[in-house]
């Protein structure tokens, strides 16, 4: 399960802070003393298309230089394709509709932690809400840190090369991801060219190789998702799946899916 050490005695605090986010600024909008743990993020900007792509998230701890979370703002809170909002009910991540993004992952921080935005092309306003736990005259032991990337590659090649969603340096635990996937002829329906390979360790006492055997199955849908109806749900669910007319023999699929290993953790020691 996903755990983590957290010093015994907490005070509860919360950042808030309204403001206009311009064209290509760069703000930090939250900057907290340590040692604590960030428990809820709540974010709201633009309804419109591509306003939650069009504004970067990025979180640091303890004074590093490099961000620990850097991803578009709904990418960040599982919305893929640009889009405002769709309905997500997780434990980590739930979205309200007219874009009210939550996350709910645990990040605990020795030193410090700082939440900042990044515009893109347009102005967009910034509403924003850190909950955390302060732990006043204790240390901070838990070496574990949360960690969030986005990666895109368009256009892909159709039954190409594997599409490299996290490479990571261990010890650590893989708790989830978010997966976006448009489709632009109507050849095949996306689940068909394949599912989620997750390698382990590679080579040493206890190699591990976990292999998908289908998009849909990753999410756990079944027989293509051609039919599926969107939907919710605790651990995986595919909650945006659309039909587009694109003038072919057929409609291409545009879809939002994600899977959290939570009753079922994955470690990797390297």
């Amino acid at each position: 399960m996903h755990v983590i050490d957290l010093p015994s005695t907490a005070v509860a605090d919360r950042v808030s802070l309204v403001r206009t986010l311009d064209a290509g600024q760069r703000v930090t909008y939250a900057a907290l003393e340590g040692p604590g743990c960030i428990r809820h993020i709540w974010v709201t900007a633009g309804r419109e298309n591509l306003a939650g792509r069009g504004v970067l998230i990025r979180i640091y701890f303890d004074d590093e230089s490099e961000p620990y979370v850097e991803a578009p703002l709904g990418d960040f809170f599982g919305v893929m394709h640009g889009l405002p909002w769709y309905p997500l009910n997780t434990q980590y991540l739930s979205v309200k509709a007219q874009s009210g993004y939550n996350c709910y992952f645990p990040m605990p921080f020795a030193k410090s932690a700082q939440v900042e935005f990044e515009g893109g092309n347009q102005s967009y306003p910034i509403y924003l809400m850190v909950d955390w736990h302060r732990y006043p005259g204790q240390t901070l032991e838990e070496p574990k840190r949360f960690c969030a990337r986005w990666r895109r590659e368009k256009p892909a090649v159709s039954y190409g090369e594997d599409f490299l969603m996290l490479d990571a340096d261990g010890p650590g635990q893989l708790l989830g991801f978010s997966y976006g996937v448009r489709l632009y002829d109507d050849t095949d329906r996306w689940s068909h060219g394949g599912g989620d390979n997750i390698y382990l360790d590679g080579q040493g006492d206890h190699p591990a190789f976990l292999r998908g055997i289908g998009g849909e199955d990753t999410f756990g849908a079944s027989f293509g998702g051609a039919i599926h109806s969107p939907e919710t749900h605790l651990y995986a669910a595919l909650p945006y799946y659309n039909h587009e007319d694109t003038g072919n023999a057929r409609p291409a699929q545009r879809v939002a899916g994600y899977r959290f290993f939570e009753p079922d953790p994955i470690f990797f020691r390297e």
